[in-house]
């Protein structure tokens, strides 16, 4: 793989990562104001933004893996680690929603 290839494909990933980190901190504000409406919507695109990152990252993988060598490059480090540290803000996200529909639910109830 060349470098204008590797350069595309860090970009891509890069673009996709930080839509999907546009789209949690919507749903990170909605949640802050208690405001549900839509942060289910907001997750599930955020998670096809991821899933298209995962495969732009992947293509360059299975290039390695077939025994096309890939150049080690700071720009595509640096788009790896922006795709795994919005994954865990995904994840992280997801779980706070989790656990905010569990205490409202409890609440309901009149659990404490």
């Amino acid at each position: 793989m060349d470098n204008e290839k590797l350069v595309q494909v860090a970009m891509n990933v890069i673009m996709h990562a930080g839509d999907a980190r546009d789209y949690i901190r919507k749903a990170g504000t909605k949640l802050s104001a208690l405001d549900l409406d839509g942060v289910e919507e907001l997750l599930k695109k955020a998670s096809a933004e991821l899933v298209e990152a995962h495969k732009a990252q992947t293509s360059v993988l299975q290039n390695e893996a077939e025994g096309d060598s890939v150049p080690m490059t700071v720009l595509f480090s640096h788009a790896q680690d922006t795709l795994m540290t919005i994954n865990s803000e995904v994840n992280l996200t997801q779980n706070m929603i989790s656990i905010l529909y569990q205490c409202l639910n409890n609440m309901k109830k009149g659990e404490k």
